[in-house]
């Protein structure tokens, strides 16, 4: 199967599908799905941005993609960032937000699937993290509060079987930053995502939320931090077996996109 894996995007979905439709044709292959790992840039209504979204003026494009009922040109999975409408997300009573567009809730697992039947297990734990909300348990948050991922999702998704990639907003923990903007050699002390992988050891980890490319490992599994929209390393290609753990990286977007 093969996947391709997506940084933030802060709603620039034009944007995002312009760069995986010319990373297809610089591989020669077509994706069967895509995976992104949250700050996708949820904003239904751009009247109810937070206050950095708003600072930032990054609104997206979502809006429109919504009203027009418009399918995403490639099947897409995604997790939640810490900036995104979490009511309007929690409110949706299917996945499949828009054709070919599937939301995966924190602590949860979804099954990709091709055309010749293979199934890929994927787990996902969106939002960062948040030292006072960890303990909370996940239905005792409310609004803007939600951007923080809890222990007791964490726990439902170590608990998985058979899980191939998870997808997770912030670093795991342990993770060493070369360059971030809290300064070189920053260590991501997101409690509970390291834990977690080391008891899926999946065959691969994505993370979004610093901004920048860079790889490690946590017990043994290659975790993979994405840089955002229009940034070299925003776009990763891997090819992946249904049936066992091998896998593989076919390329890197490296085109800016501006």
């Amino acid at each position: 199967m093969l996947i391709c894996a997506a940084g933030d995007i802060h709603g620039a979905m034009d944007r995002m599908y312009a760069d995986v439709l010319a990373f297809e044709q610089t591989l020669e292959r077509r994706f069967d799905w895509v995976l992104h790992v949250g700050d996708f840039g949820i904003w239904p209504d751009p009247e109810r941005l937070d206050r950095a979204t708003r600072k930032h003026g990054e609104a997206g494009d979502f809006a429109d993609w919504l009203r027009a009922r418009r399918p995403a040109p490639r099947c897409t999975l995604f997790i939640k960032g810490n900036h995104e409408d979490f009511d309007w997300l929690e409110a949706q009573a299917r996945s499949e937000i828009l054709p070919g567009l599937f939301y995966l809730p924190n602590g949860r697992t979804f099954d990709l699937t091709d055309e010749h039947d293979g199934v890929i297990r994927v787990g996902g734990l969106g939002g960062c993290y948040g030292p006072s909300d960890y303990g909370s348990r996940s239905r005792q948050l409310r609004g803007y509060e939600r951007r923080h991922y809890t222990r007791d999702e964490v726990e439902r998704l170590a608990s998985a079987d058979r899980v191939a990639i998870v997808l997770t907003h912030d670093a795991p923990a342990g993770i060493s930053f070369p360059r971030h903007n809290r300064g070189r050699g920053f260590v991501s002390r997101a409690e509970g995502l390291d834990a977690m992988i080391a008891k899926l050891s999946p065959s691969v980890c994505f993370f979004g939320h610093h901004h920048t490319r860079v790889d490690a490992q946590i017990a043994g599994v290659r975790c993979i931090g994405l840089n955002k929209v229009a940034e070299p390393g925003n776009l990763v290609a891997i090819e992946i077996a249904p049936r066992g753990p091998d896998w593989s990286i076919l390329g890197e977007w490296t085109n800016a996109s501006g």
